[in-house]
This record gives structure tokens, C-alpha cells and sequence, in this order.
């Protein structure tokens, strides 16, 4: 994608994998344990997710860890797998965790069981907030060309309104202040400051356990004792997910959600903290994949960005900043788009759907195109190809877009007939297959030599060895290296060779074989070289050979290495011990990446000021697609994190054989319907038919 000048788009945005709020909260979505971490806690919450039934190889970690004394908790609306094997099964109404997360935040503050000193030094919950306008007191606010980056608390030793550090997180003699109100000496004269600490409580003020009971469904003295459970553990988690990223107010959940083991001082430590996506590769792929044929070439990408990086590391960037940095303008450049929502909703006509959301969404003040509109313009969000520039091709591989995409029958009314040709790269035929043009077989699992990474976080680079020789299907590499000799050949042939790319880069399709081959050093038949090359280079595995690691079928890490996708687990790996995340934070004192440098609750961006998502809150799913009684709810099958073995016999054999949508008997009662019927789902947009499996553990008005 690179040597052409395409667009690679994010497949998480499209999976619903995104972990927005985490990233809101942390500046990063990246950071995870490793399984064996669980026998360091004593609390646990399965929260959002179904480890029991889609993680089984894994969820031994949970139960072991139970051996060891931790309490498990269930949380989710219905009686799961995963609740059985619980201590503890908190019901929560669809869509209003964040609703809970804040009640059992109102507890901990209330009755004073947060952890001090670790808000004052790792939160954003110290600095200052002007009560004129609800933004944070900047050094902006002091000097005419102040840096909007630089931010104040108060300090209860000196008396005074003091600038904290951006470069680390260690607070020296400064004693901030969480609580109270201050005057500050502005440019525009005095103004009235106060801590985000007290903006909060005011916040909680609305959740007491029996307000939120109301919205959550979760009652009271439950809520009270989940907030003292987790409080009074002296190492709390939760198991990762992905669910709360797919819904729409899933933000609000996950910041929620961070707030709570934040408060408690549970981040950062053996056995604790708030967990995200979950991400472990070798860092040798980022050279690999924008290197060129030389040595000078290499030469000349890394005199590109040293003077950028030099420069950011003078500011006080840590490594991990610089990464993301990097990454960001690379992006606003057009070298990918890391928000792919944006391309399916400019170019595949998502908009027709979600841009009615002032419909159904009461707290909206506009309608989103007016928000898209406003934060394009500000370069806010970048998309590529711009708008009105349509594309023309399409490849998809490690993806299946008319399966993950919601409303994807949008894209074949809008997308599809923009493309001139659609190529799908699977090892089987997928939905999206079905409606392109072409569909290359490419190896699978057991069919290549190459590597790989797992979840939860493995503290292991997985090795595989091809098992069998297979006909058409081919491994990736392969692939793009009959293609880009192809195309080397023919622009050869037609004497076409130079072009500018969207980022005004001079590109040779003449020279794309040479580039993608390293001047000939990978041929058709390297994949186990490049795999070889890979681990080889990579800075976080130590030295170890490839062909020793495919014998052996795994090599442990030695650190997150330096890769944009891995570096935000932020620790360091010792030698025979678990992998606890963001301890540089909380023991080296390194800065998060985001604005403050904190961990970040309060977000005064203008969207989040009108849209009252300055601080974490609940807002109520809508109800998209119009006023019915039931609500639709996701999960998985038995087995399954992902779809790519479903259609295999013996897992088909793990339930009933057809997709089935799980419905409460009393709903079902109320419908006539008995288990196994055929029955059509509908609302204002579309409708689905699917088998009914009549279970007492889905909650009325539930599916």
C-alpha cells in the first residue's frame, strides 16, 4: 500500500474493536496483561465480555486465579457461561454500565475509599478548571502566546496556583489540592478555578446507588457492595473486551469503567488495573513495511523524521509520544486512515443511516453531518481519498466488510458501484467474496510458515510451520509478489513508470518489484524469509533464529519493542514474570499521551462541552431504528471470538447448526413462540429471519 500510495484502512473501527473511551482516557488503546498477571488479583470483573464460553482455552487463568483466593465478578445483563463460574453475578440492564461504573465511583467517594495520592499524581483529578467558560486553566491563560499543553493545580503547601510538570509525573515538593475553590490572576483578569476532583463530585452527586439503580437495574446494596469489593482489594481487574466499543454510547462505558479502578488506585500494579486492547507483536514490521531497496534509501526515511523527533523529544515527549506523533501526522498526510468509520461513512453511504441519529439520540444538538462537517474543516478528523474524490479499487484481506460493517447493505448501494474492481484475499468464502470480482485463496493457519500473536496478552511470538502443501491458495507475500511484478511488467511494456501519489510522493510503478522485493533479496517463495527477517530485526525479542523458533513453536518476548500497535503497554518485561501494564506510568513516572499527561477524566473539547461528555456520564441507548419493546444485544457462540471456523462441522456441532437468536421465555410466551421456531426480526430499517432459542437466562426484553 505504501510503494503505491494507497489507503490501508483500520479494521478495528470496522470490527467495533476501538476502545474509544480507553483512548480518551489513556491516549492510547493498547496496553494489556498477560494471563498468568490474574494470579496476582484479588478481584476480578468480567465485565462486558464472555470468557467462558469464547475464551476457553484461556479462562483457566480465571479459575486458577480463584485457587488463589480472588474473587470473580460477573457483570452483564444476562445469567451467562461466564456467571456460573463467578463469586459474585451483578445484573445490568443493555447499554447502562456506565450508569453502574459512576454509582459505585459515588460510593468510593462518598464514604472517602479512593486512593489519594495516586489521583493527585497519575489523574487529571487535581488540575483546575475556570467556572466562566468550563475549560482548564492553561498557561494560554497567563501569557498571550502560552502553550495550550501546559496546565495548573493548587498547591496546598505553597498556597499558590502552580504549573505541573509535563515531562514527568513525579510531583516533587508540589502537594496538589483536590478540593476547594481558588481565584486565578488571568490576562483577562480574576476567575474562579476549582480541581476536577470537585467538578466530579459533583457529577456523582446524580448516581447514588438508588438514583442509578433506576437507569442500571442493578440494585442498591449490590452496588454498594461491588464499590466496597473493589475498593478494599488490594489488586483489581477486569477482563478485556471489546463489547463496550461496539455500542453507541460505549465511551461513556469505558471512561466509566477506567474511573472506577483509577480512583482506587488500580492501574499499574501486579494483579491491577483497567485493561484494554489487548496487542503483542515483534517491532520489526514498521521498517519492513516502509523500507526501500537500499541502504541510502533507509538512510534518507530515518534523516526524514530525525529532525521531527529531535525536536519532540526536546519538548519532553517520551518514546511512546513520538511513536503516536509520528503515526498521527503520517496519517493526516493520507499514509493510512485511523479511523476507517469515516471512510465508510463519506464513501459507502453509512451516513444515510447514521447521520439520522439526531433522530433517535435525544441528547444530540445537531445533526452529525454538521459535526463531521465542522471537524474535518478544523483537521480535527482526516479522511482519505478526500471527499468527492471517489475510489476506485477495493482490496480486502484479514477482513469481511458485508459481514462487520453495520448496515452494510449501504456500501453495495453506495460503494460498490464507485469500484472498479473488488479483490478479496481469504482462505474461504466469505460474504464479501461473494460480491467481488475476484477472490484469491490464500493459505491458512496450518498452510504457511509464518507467525503470529494471541489473546489475552502473550508473553510468546507463536511460530508456525506449514503443515501441508496446498494448490491455488498462497501465502500473502506471495500474492503481492506476483502482483507487483505484474505490474512492474506492464508499465514497463506501456512505458508508464513515474507518478505523484496523494501525498505528492514521486512513485515508479516500473521500479514496484524491485521496491517490494528489496531489489530481488525476497523472492516469490520467501515468505519464511521475510517471516525470518522479522524476528530477526525486531528489537523485543532478543536474539534468538527463526528456524529454532518454529522447532521450538514460540520465543518469549523482551519487551513491548518500539512498534506503534505494542509500545502502549507501557512496562517492562523481567524474566520469568507475569506482564502487568502502564508500570513506566506509575513507577518511572512517564506521561500518558494525552493532553494533560494524565490519565485523563475531563475532556473540554468543544463536541464534549455541548454534548455534556466533558466527564464520564450515562446517557441512555437509543433506540435506533425506532420504538420497539425488545432490544437487540451481540455476543458470541460457543468457541467463538471470531467467525473465521464457525462453518467447520465439529464447532457447528457446539450448537445447533444455524445462526439462533436467543430470547426469554416469558417474551416468547407473550409471542407464541416456541423454541426453534423461524421468526422475522424488524424495525424502521430492515429485517432479519433466525431460529429462536427459548432460555430463561436473557433477561425480558432482551435478545
Amino acid at each position: 500500500s505504501d510503494l503505491t500510495g494507497n489507503i490501508s484502512l483500520d479494521m478495528n473501527t470496522e470490527i467495533g474493536d476501538g476502545h474509544r473511551g480507553a483512548g480518551e482516557t489513556f491516549g492510547k488503546i493498547v496496553f494489556e496483561r498477560s494471563g498468568d498477571d490474574y494470579f496476582n488479583s484479588d478481584v476480578i470483573l468480567i465485565w462486558g465480555c464472555n470468557p467462558f464460553a469464547t475464551q476457553i482455552p484461556n479462562s483457566h487463568f480465571l479459575t486458577e486465579a480463584r485457587y488463589k483466593g480472588a474473587k470473580l465478578v460477573t457483570i452483564t445483563p444476562d445469567y451467562s457461561p461466564s456467571s456460573i463460574h463467578s463469586d459474585m453475578w451483578v445484573q445490568v440492564r443493555p447499554g447502562t454500565d456506565a450508569a453502574l461504573a459512576l454509582a459505585l465511583a459515588a460510593v468510593i467517594v462518598e464514604d472517602k475509599l479512593y486512593d489519594a495520592a495516586f489521583i493527585k499524581e497519575q489523574t487529571d483529578l487535581p488540575l483546575l478548571v475556570r467556572d466562566d467558560n468550563g475549560r482548564m486553566l492553561r498557561e494560554s491563560d497567563f501569557e498571550k502566546n502560552g502553550d495550550e499543553g501546559r496546565f495548573y493545580c493548587f498547591d496546598a503547601k505553597s498556597g499558590k496556583i502552580v504549573q505541573v510538570e509535563s515531562t514527568t509525573l513525579e510531583l516533587g515538593s508540589v502537594e496538589p489540592a483536590l478540593l476547594g475553590e481558588f481565584e486565578a490572576q488571568t490576562r483577562s483578569g480574576p476567575v474562579r478555578v476549582r480541581p476536577v476532583f470537585e467538578k466530579l463530585k459533583v457529577r456523582l452527586g446524580d448516581y447514588s446507588p438508588e438514583a442509578a439503580s433506576k437507569l442500571c437495574g442493578t440494585p442498591a446494596p449490590v452496588i454498594r457492595r461491588l464499590a466496597n469489593l473493589v475498593a478494599s482489594a488490594k489488586a483489581a481487574t477486569n477482563v478485556t473486551s471489546s463489547n463496550f466499543s461496539k455500542y453507541y454510547h460505549g465511551t461513556l462505558v469505558e471512561r466509566s469503567q477506567a474511573l472506577v479502578f483509577a480512583l482506587c488506585g488500580h492501574i499499574g500494579k501486579k494483579g491491577g488495573g483497567f485493561v484494554a486492547f489487548p496487542f503483542l507483536t515483534n517491532d520489526a514490521f514498521d521498517m519492513f513495511s516502509i523500507g526501500r531497496t537500499g541502504i541510502m534509501d533507509t538512510a534518507r526515511l530515518y534523516a526524514s523524521i530525525l529532525p521531527e523527533t529531535t525536536w519532540l523529544k526536546w519538548k519532553g515527549y517520551s518514546e511512546e509520544m513520538v511513536t503516536y506523533e509520528l503515526s498521527r501526522k503520517a496519517h493526516a498526510e493520507g499514509a493510512g486512515l485511523s479511523c476507517g468509520t469515516l471512510f465508510w461513512a463519506m464513501h459507502g453511504g453509512l451516513l444515510e443511516y447514521s447521520g439520522r441519529s439526531a433522530e433517535w439520540d435525544p441528547y444530540m444538538k445537531r445533526p452529525l453531518a454538521e459535526y463531521l462537517k465542522e471537524s474535518m474543516e478544523k483537521g480535527w478528523q482526516h479522511v482519505w481519498p478526500r471527499p468527492g474524490d471517489d475510489p476506485r479499487m477495493l482490496f480486502s484481506f484479514g477482513s469481511n466488510i458485508l459481514r462487520r460493517i453495520r448496515a452494510y447493505p449501504l456500501l453495495l448501494k453506495h460503494l460498490w458501484p464507485k469500484l472498479s474492481k473488488i479483490t478479496v484475499l481469504d482462505w474461504r468464502m466469505t460474504s464479501t467474496g461473494m460480491f467481488a470480482d475476484y477472490v484469491l485463496p490464500v493459505a491458512a493457519w496450518y498452510e504457511r510458515n509464518d507467525h503470529k500473536w494471541a489473546t489475552p496478552l502473550m508473553p510468546f511470538l507463536h511460530a508456525g510451520t506449514k503443515a501441508v502443501e496446498t494448490g491455488e491458495a498462497r501465502h500473502e507475500w506471495r500474492v503481492f509478489e506476483n502482483f507487483t511484478r505484474k505490474i512492474s511488467e506492464l508499465a514497463d511494456i506501456k512505458g508508464i513508470d513515474r507518478y505523484t501519489d496523494h501525498r505528492g510522493r514521486e512513485l515508479s510503478l516500473a521500479g514496484l518489484h524491485r521496491e517490494f522485493t528489496y531489489n530481488g533479496k525476497y523472492g516469490e517463495y520467501a515468505e519464511s524469509k521475510v517471516a525470518g527477517k522479522l524476528v530477526h530485526d525486531s528489537t523485543n525479542l532478543g536474539k534468538v533464529d527463526w528456524k529454532e523458533v518454529q522447532d521450538k513453536g514460540f520465543t518469549r518476548f523482551t519487551s513491548p519493542g518500539g512498534s506503534a500497535v505494542s509500545i502502549g503497554n507501557a512496562t517492562t518485561f523481567e524474566k520469568n514474570d507475569t506482564i502487568t501494564p502502564l508500570t513506566d506510568h506509575v513507577h518511572k513516572k512517564v506521561p500518558y499521551p494525552t493532553d494533560t499527561r494524565r490519565i485523563q477524566f475531563y475532556i473540554d473539547h468543544p463536541f464534549y462541552m455541548e454534548l455534556d461528555e466533558v466527564l464520564p456520564r450515562h446517557k441512555d441507548p437509543p433506540s435506533v431504528g425506532g420504538d420497539y419493546p425488545l432490544q437487540l444485544t451481540g455476543g458470541h457462540t460457543r468457541w467463538s471470538i471470531h467467525a473465521q471456523w464457525r462453518d467447520d462441522t465439529l464447532m457447528l456441532r457446539q450448537q445447533r447448526g444455524v445462526p439462533v437468536m436467543y430470547m426469554s421465555d416469558s417474551d416468547a410466551a407473550m409471542r407464541g413462540i416456541k423454541d426453534g421456531d423461524e421468526v422475522v426480526v424488524r424495525n424502521d430499517i430492515d429485517s432479519f429471519k433466525i431460529h429462536v432459542k427459548v432460555a430463561a437466562a436473557v433477561q425480558p426484553g432482551q435478545l
